[in-house]
């Protein structure tokens, strides 16, 4: 153990107490005049404090130490001062009560770069550049005044010399006080943890990125998620580019790239503060003129670009290189976005002003997230591509537009049409100028809904031509998407069940009646002449295909002529509201002026989205359509012929007489066999649109089959003619019988002669 310079105290021969020091005095707690001439003993009685006796070098009596808990003897707390203000890596600073510097360590002075004569006497918000100096000044008084120690506390300054650089110190303070308690002053001690504290920061620059990016399956969306997570926390700017293949939805070019005709597009920008000259986005500028561009991605690797004397050195472009000699540019990164070996886009990153220059450690967190960023944007680019698949799909899947049908004006909004889209629409031409309208919605989303759908159109066309009661046709339908379930979940035991939603509404425009068939959907909304919107009532049924086997039931209205029919999705049937439609129709009479006007107003919103289908009824005019009542008598027939005839010639443009003729028999022969086998009462109806049709209707559930007559036969020949001379034909049941009906092509007299 190493001797101090000064003996606590002496003691004669005889003990007795001969000098006292100050040490002492703090020690034992007593003052010098009230032990000197005592005897030692009694000195340091009840002190407990360790003590050791040598001799006096060159006189007689003894000298006395003492040993602390850690074996140091007590002077050696000078020695400690002294190397900890003179060779201490730890930075030492003490304040007097008013916050003014009165000693300073040669660690803290190396750390600030500032001389003894520039700190000492300053107020501690004066002498450090302090970031936050109000928050800091109140946190060291607060150690002054209640005298807790406060430990490891963050502090940020700014250097000033050299270049401006925010340092960070880990600062802990306790109060000083004197031998009575008073305090007088406060030791702050300081630990400079800059290089962790930068860590830090670009240890939660990726963090932000790898939070952040790769949320959404858009591309662009990824792209500013990217930039939104770097400034203002890591750069000042940032711009991302991606290359025009990807920009476009086509594949990335492979590594690698020839940079003399590599096109990039803009596709996100983000500022904290000052402006720069890449801010339009969607610009396209080429990669050859951009150094940086080239060597990052000929490297394949982030790059650190540093302004030269002047300013400049980040970039060749003149008007880019003002920009940024104006936003006081300094340093720049420029990243690459490879994935898989292809090139997606470039990553370029400044810091401007007064922020601290880009160092090398940087390179290695951009690295890090443009990786993440570079995986999640390709993971966007691939989904966008499928969306754009599957979008095609599904528009090649809904019929281009409806085809004009007699007495009716249809037209459809889609929305938002994606790979998301699992809403169709059809409009299926019947027998009797009638037309079958559909809207429905399949579960699900992807290929997979989009083949459904496909089965389910053609489903439900098949099932139309079979002249089902909207109702039976839900049922029938239902059967199918029971059935597609099946198949599914047998190839993949883990697939969901199988369901849809489907209206089905079936027009006659002749009778201006709508049948109604519900499943899992509301009915159609119908806009009176007047304006007024209401719902035809139909019950809504299970979806198709759910385990809720209630049989379907219909409901029926008659449309008055200037009815706006809307059959529309769930999603869609929402946001329409009687206001904007009302708007709408007074100012469109048609159909598809509707559905534009429509889609105008509500394709604005992204939350919009959804299929309607909109059908608006006319007035059919006098030359399109005849019906009388017939005799179920022999001479029906001829009163079938007669009345048909008068009525085609007498039309504004009159039929030819081949096609009156051909008329005639058609007639003949299905009002025979009315007539024969039917019930009465018994009807004729005649439509004229684009070809003719013959519709004989009875009360007899019973239906005709067509057979092949023997020579020898008397009859049974009269289906087969009809046949013949028709191009369709066909049967239809109702609940008040069936009607037999038959299309034939007709020809003016003008285009005859």
């Amino acid at each position: 153990m190493g001797r101090t310079r000064e003996p606590l105290f002496t003691v004669d021969e005889a003990g007795r107490v001969m000098s006292w020091s100050d040490g002492a005095a703090r020690l034992f707690g007593r003052p010098a005049d009230g032990v000197l001439g005592r005897g030692a003993a009694e000195a340091v009685a009840g002190s407990g404090v360790s003590l050791r006796v040598v001799p006096r070098p060159g006189a007689e009596g003894w000298e006395v130490y003492a040993y602390d808990a850690d074996g140091a003897e007590p002077d050696m707390e000078g020695a400690l001062v002294r190397a900890l203000f003179a060779e201490s890596q730890l930075g030492l600073i003490v304040l007097d009560r008013e916050m003014r510097l009165v000693r300073v360590s040669a660690a803290a002075r190396a750390m600030y770069g500032r001389s003894p004569d520039e700190l000492l006497g300053k107020r501690l918000d004066e002498a450090y550049a302090l970031e936050h100096p109000e928050r800091d000044l109140a946190a060291a008084r607060e150690v002054l005044e209640n005298g807790t120690p406060e430990f490891s506390r963050l502090v940020t300054a700014f250097t000033t010399v050299g270049p401006r650089r925010r340092q960070y110190y880990s600062v802990s303070g306790f109060r000083l006080c004197r031998p009575q308690g008073e305090p007088i002053g406060l030791a702050l001690t300081l630990l400079d943890v800059s290089r962790r504290e930068r860590g830090r920061e670009r240890a939660a620059a990726v963090a932000r990125v790898r939070e952040g990016v790769g949320r959404s399956l858009q591309v662009m969306e990824n792209c500013q998620d990217l930039a939104d997570a770097l400034v203002p926390g890591f750069a000042d700017i940032a711009l991302v580019a991606l290359t025009e293949q990807v920009a476009g939805g086509d594949y990335p070019p492979l590594r690698p790239v020839d940079t003399e005709k590599l096109l990039l597009r803009r596709a996100a920008f983000r500022t904290s503060g000052p402006a720069d000259p890449d801010d339009g986005i969607g610009e396209v500028s080429p990669v050859g003129e951009e150094p940086a561009f080239n060597r990052a991605l000929r490297e394949q690797r982030p790059v650190l670009v540093q302004t030269d004397a002047d300013g400049g050195g980040l970039t060749d472009s003149p008007s880019r290189a003002t920009a940024l000699r104006q936003a006081r540019a300094h340093t720049m990164i420029v990243a690459p976005l490879t994935v898989r070996g292809r090139v997606l886009g470039l990553l370029r990153l400044v810091r401007c002003g007064d922020s601290e220059h880009f160092a090398k450690a940087d390179l290695r967190a951009v690295e890090d997230a443009t990786t993440h960023a570079a995986l999640c944007l390709d993971n966007a680019r691939r989904a966008a591509h499928d969306r754009a698949l599957a979008s095609t799909v599904h528009r090649k899947l809904l019929p281009k537009r409806p085809s004009p049908q007699l007495g009716i004006d249809t037209a459809y909004v889609a929305l938002s049409p994606s790979s998301e889209s699992r809403t169709w629409f059809d409009v299926t031409p019947l027998s009797g100028a009638r037309c079958a309208l559909a809207v429905g919605e399949v579960d699900g989303a992807g290929p997979h809904a989009l083949a459904t759908m496909g089965h389910l159109r053609t489903a439900l066309r098949a099932l139309a031509d079979l002249e089902l009661q909207p109702d039976e046709l839900l049922a029938r339908l239902g059967d199918v998407v029971t059935r597609l379930s099946e198949d599914r979940t047998g190839t993949n035991p883990n697939a969901p069940a199988l369901t849809a939603s489907c209206t089905f509404a079936l027009y006659d425009p002749v009778t201006k009646t709508c049948l109604v068939a519900c499943a899992g959907q509301r009915g159609p909304r119908v806009i009176g002449p007047d304006g007024r919107m209401d719902r035809i009532d139909a019950p809504v049924g299970p979806r198709l295909g759910a385990p809720d086997t209630s049989p379907f039931a219909m409901a029926g209205r008659t449309l008055e002529s200037g009815s706006t029919l809307i059959l529309a999705g769930d999603e869609l049937d929402e946001v329409l509201s009687t206001e904007v439609v009302n708007r709408l129709l007074a100012v469109y009479d048609s159909a598809q002026d509707l559905a534009d006007g429509l889609f105008t107003r509500l394709a604005v919103s992204p939350r919009h989205t959804g299929t309607a289908l909109l059908a608006r009824t006319h007035q059919l005019s006098p030359d399109t359509t005849a019906v009388w009542d017939l005799p179920a008598e022999d001479r029906a027939a001829s009163e079938a012929r007669r009345l048909t005839r008068r009525w085609l010639t007498g039309l504004a443009h009159p039929v030819s007489e081949d096609s009156v003729d051909s008329a005639g028999l058609l007639v003949s022969e299905l009002v025979t066999n009315a007539v024969r086998y039917g019930t009465p009462p018994i009807t004729l109806r005649l439509i004229l649109d684009q070809s003719l049709t013959v519709e004989v209707a009875d009360s007899s559930p019973v239906t005709p089959d067509l057979r092949h007559a023997r020579v020898t036969d008397e009859g049974g020949r009269g289906l087969f003619i009809v046949s013949q001379i028709t191009h369709k034909w066909g049967t239809r049941r109702s609940s008040a019988g069936k009607t037999i009906w038959a299309e034939q092509p007709w020809t003016t007299t003008a285009e005859e002669s």
